[in-house]
Parts: C-alpha cells; sequence; structure tokens
C-alpha cells in the first residue's frame, strides 16, 4: 500500500512538472497566435497556418515514429534499473533522428516550392528548411526528457524557449512579416534543439542494444510512425489544405482562427497527460497491471474534470472573446470556433492512447485511423470543398467522435480495462448546465470585458455546484488533486483545498 502511495505522488510530481512544461508552450501559441492575427490580419494567418501545416506534413513522413519509442522505452530502460544502456539508446535514436530530420527539411522546401503560396518568395525556403530541423530536434528532445521523466528539465526549457519566442514573433513580425515570423518561430525553438545534443554526452558502454529490444524498437516505431500518418487525417489540421485548395487563405485564417481556442483546451489537457506514456511504461515494466488500471480510471475521470467545463464553458462566451482578442475582422469565425471548441471535450481521450501506447498497441491506432482517414479525405473532397470551414468544422467533430467510440471499444474488449462511462456522463451534464448559464448571460447583456467577468465566475459556480449535485468527483479523485495543488504556496493550495473538499460527497 506505502508503494502505491509512493508511486501516486511520483506520479503527481510528474504530473505536475508536465504541467508547468505544457502551461509554457500554451502561453506561447496563443500569444503568438494574436500578435500574428492583429499585426499581419486574416491574411497573414492564412499564410502562417498554411506554412506551419506544411511542416507538420514534413515530418509526419520523415519521423518515422522515433520520438515515441524513444519515449516508450527510455522509460522501460530507466524503469528496469539500466541507465548505461538507457543513454546508449537515446544516443543511438538520435543519430538515426538526426539524419531523418536533414532529410525532412528538403521535403519540406519541395512542399513549399511546389504549392500555390510560393509564388517566387524564395527568401522563405532557406528559413523553413532550419526551422523544420529545429523543431524536429526541439521535439526529439521533449521525447528524450519525458522518456526519462525529467520533466522538470523541460518546464525550465519552456519557460526560456516561451520568452524568446513571443519577443522574436513580435519583433520579425513587426519589421519583415511573415518571414519575420518564421524567424521567431526559429528563436524560439533554438534552445530546446540545443539541449537536445546532450543526448550524445556521456561514456559509451560497451554492450549493444538487445536484439529482443530492436525488435521490439523497430515494430513499435512502424505501428506508431504509420499511427501518426493516419491520425494526421483526424487529429492534425488536415482541413487546411482543403480550404487551401478549394476556398483561399482567408477562409484558412476564419478555420486557424477558431480552432486555436480548442487546441488550447487540448494543450491543457496534454499538460497533464503527457507524462502517462512513460509512467504507464514504467509501471509495465514491473507488471503492476492492477495500479495502471486504477490510475488509468482516476486520470480519465480527472482529465475530463478539468477540460470539459473549459470546452462548453469557452464556447458560451466565444461571440464576446474571440472578436476581443483577435480583431473584429475575424468575427465571421465565432460559430466554427464554438462547435470546435465545444469538441475540445473529447480531449479526455489522451489518457487512453498513452496506455494503447504503452501497452505496445500502436498497430491498433493505425489500423483503425484508416477509417478515419478514409472519412477525413472523403470530407474533403465532398463537404469542405463545398462548404468552406463551416463543412470543415462539422465534419471534424464527426469523425473524432467516431475515432474515440472506436479506442473506447478497444480498450474495454481488447485491453480488458474498464472504462467510467458512468462518471463522464456526470462530468458532462455538469459541463453543460454551466455552458448554458454562462451563455444565457452573454446572449442577453451587451458584448463587453464586463459581461466576460460576470459570464465566467458564474459559469464556474454552476459548475461546481453540478460536480458536487451529481456526484463527479470521489475521494481517490480529491487525493490525486490535492497531490497536485500541494506544490502550489501554503496558502493557495489550502484555499483550493477547501474548494475541492465543498465538491466532493462521499466522504
Amino acid at each position: 500500500m506505502n508503494n502505491d502511495l509512493d508511486i501516486s505522488q511520483s506520479l503527481a510530481q510528474k504530473t505536475g512538472w508536465s504541467a508547468g512544461a505544457s502551461l509554457c508552450s500554451l502561453v506561447g501559441r496563443l500569444a503568438v497566435q494574436i500578435i500574428i492575427a492583429r499585426m499581419l490580419g486574416p491574411n497573414g494567418v492564412g499564410r502562417i497556418a498554411y506554412i506551419v501545416w506544411l511542416i507538420e506534413i514534413a515530418y509526419l513522413l520523415t519521423n518515422l515514429g522515433m520520438p515515441g519509442s524513444l519515449t516508450r522505452y527510455l522509460a522501460e530502460l530507466y524503469g528496469q534499473n539500466k541507465p548505461e544502456q538507457a543513454a546508449f539508446f537515446a544516443r543511438w535514436v538520435f543519430f538515426r533522428y538526426l539524419m531523418l530530420s536533414l532529410a525532412g527539411s528538403t521535403a519540406v522546401g519541395l512542399f513549399y516550392f511546389f504549392s500555390s503560396q510560393y509564388k517566387g518568395t524564395g527568401a522563405i525556403l532557406p528559413v523553413l528548411a532550419i526551422l523544420f530541423v529545429a523543431r524536429g530536434l526541439e521535439n526529439i528532445n521533449r521525447a528524450g526528457l519525458a522518456g526519462r521523466q525529467r520533466f522538470d528539465i523541460l518546464a525550465r526549457i519552456n519557460v526560456l524557449a516561451t520568452v524568446v519566442l513571443i519577443g522574436s514573433v513580435f519583433i520579425g513580425g513587426y519589421f519583415y512579416g511573415v518571414t519575420g515570423v518564421l524567424f521567431g518561430y526559429l528563436a524560439g525553438a533554438f534552445f530546446p534543439a540545443a539541449y537536445s545534443f546532450t543526448m550524445l554526452g556521456g561514456h559509451k558502454p560497451s554492450q549493444k542494444i538487445d536484439p529482443d529490444l530492436r525488435h521490439r524498437l523497430w515494430k513499435f516505431t512502424f505501428y506508431t510512425w504509420f499511427a501518426m500518418l493516419i491520425s494526421a487525417f483526424v487529429w492534425s489540421r488536415m482541413e487546411i489544405y482543403f480550404l487551401e485548395r478549394y476556398w483561399d487563405v482567408n477562409e484558412v485564417a476564419m478555420f486557424t482562427v477558431a480552432l486555436t481556442f480548442a487546441l488550447l483546451v487540448r494543450q491543457v489537457a496534454t499538460m497533464f497527460s503527457g507524462s502517462f506514456m512513460a509512467h504507464f511504461s514504467h509501471l509495465l515494466s514491473d507488471g503492476n497491471h492492477d495500479l495502471v488500471q486504477r490510475q488509468y480510471i482516476t486520470a480519465t475521470k480527472l482529465m475530463a474534470f478539468v477540460v470539459v467545463p473549459m470546452a462548453f464553458g469557452g464556447a458560451a462566451i466565444m461571440p464576446v472573446l474571440l472578436p476581443m482578442v483577435f480583431g473584429a475582422k475575424f468575427l465571421p469565425a465565432v460559430p466554427n470556433a464554438m462547435v470546435l471548441t465545444v469538441s475540445s471535450a473529447l480531449a479526455f481521450s489522451g489518457i487512453g492512447s498513452a496506455l494503447v501506447y504503452a501497452k505496445e498497441r500502436p498497430s491498433f491506432i493505425a489500423f483503425g485511423g484508416i477509417a478515419g482517414a478514409v472519412m477525413s479525405v472523403t470530407s474533403g473532397f465532398l463537404i469542405i470543398s463545398r462548404y468552406g470551414a463551416w463543412g470543415a468544422v462539422w465534419s471534424r467533430l464527426f469523425v473524432q467522435i467516431s475515432m474515440i467510440a472506436l479506442g473506447t471499444w478497444y480498450i474495454v474488449t481488447r485491453l480488458n480495462f474498464a472504462f467510467p462511462f458512468c462518471a463522464l456522463a456526470k462530468t458532462t451534464f455538469a459541463g453543460v448546465f454551466s455552458g448554458l448559464f454562462a451563455w444565457s448571460i452573454i446572449y442577453f447583456m451587451p458584448h463587453s470585458i464586463i459581461t466576460l467577468t460576470i459570464a465566467v465566475p458564474v459559469g464556474v459556480i454552476i459548475y461546481f455546484l453540478g460536480v458536487r449535485l451529481f456526484g463527479v468527483l470521489g475521494m481517490e479523485e480529491i487525493r490525486q488533486l490535492k497531490r497536485v495543488i500541494n506544490r502550489l504556496p501554503c496558502k493557495i493550495h489550502r484555499f483550493f483545498a477547501l474548494i475541492l473538499d465543498a465538491m466532493v460527497t462521499d466522504k
């Protein structure tokens, strides 16, 4: 029992650092999006979104799933107390990943050269290629630190990178427009990319990678890569390709800005779920299957507790919030943003994905995602081409719901893990009521900052009352939340502890 408590406390600590690391990224992305929207308008937002999308596609094609494999097996090796083998394994993966990144930089340059956005803007090509390599190294650095479960280092790096990113994008965009923004992105990726080379340090052990581990690695890597490619049609911003092809960069901008708030909620989910694949892998290497089951249930319930009110409450205040943040030019994006923000409640599924990868079952995500890819491509040609961003919003929601339903079926029937259906339903009811109260204030009052200052607290209060009324949280969830907030200053965590105690009924 004491061992379980120690593991739970360790998870709370890792989750806290992981949340801190993701919070920095969250702040940086939002600030950069606002800067670009205010400084360059819909046209600039559309062009930048398309360029970033090209980088994402080239990355998916060329990384071969190696970052995910590094996290998975690095955590396992450290869990087996094999630090020398872990260091050699990280170095082995890093060398191969670096070669792939250099090849990917050529691919992204070719993608942009043959795209309709090129039109002789050759100055962008070299910075685009360098930016691809830098962001790739940033990703492998994140994967390596996650595998080592050093989220404290990751958080500190992200703080520095975020400050540089915001300042560089502002200065670059002000003086050099789109090209300057790309240089700003490059500056923001510099420190994480540079830190990734620390994986090359240390004494090289005489032994090689165990043949069984090598076999598992390549199998896991292939299916992870394939799953990433397929999942890109469902979870990435593949709609941008169809919007740019059949419409214009203005329509891309309206979809991108609307998606910003949904991605923020998902980023919050990543703040809390980023440590789980490594954590589950660590526990499974010791055979702690029962503990993984309990922590999976608890984590899923807590994830829903956090993201559901953000999704419904965020959608409710969107008619005031979006034009206030991005400007009146983006007012047509409000309906899109409301639907997409509601859909971000599905982010609780990130815990399930971490479990599937930790169980070394990426093949399911790969093959199961084929159906989602087919639906996404079909909707692109039939729906997005005709209805633009509005069609992209609804087709995205339908496909994602279908994929989460399929994933839940697999976790319950094939992995034999229980799923908290009842608890999620109660959380959803509490979130819906909270959103409706907040929306009614927005609907009947003049749109202003005062309206927001009334609607948000009312929505929060109604949600807390709903949580208590429906019995959303049990004592185990309260204990886990308290372990996280105990890292806050004394007076603050006591205040939050009183609120948590007020929301639970089964004391």
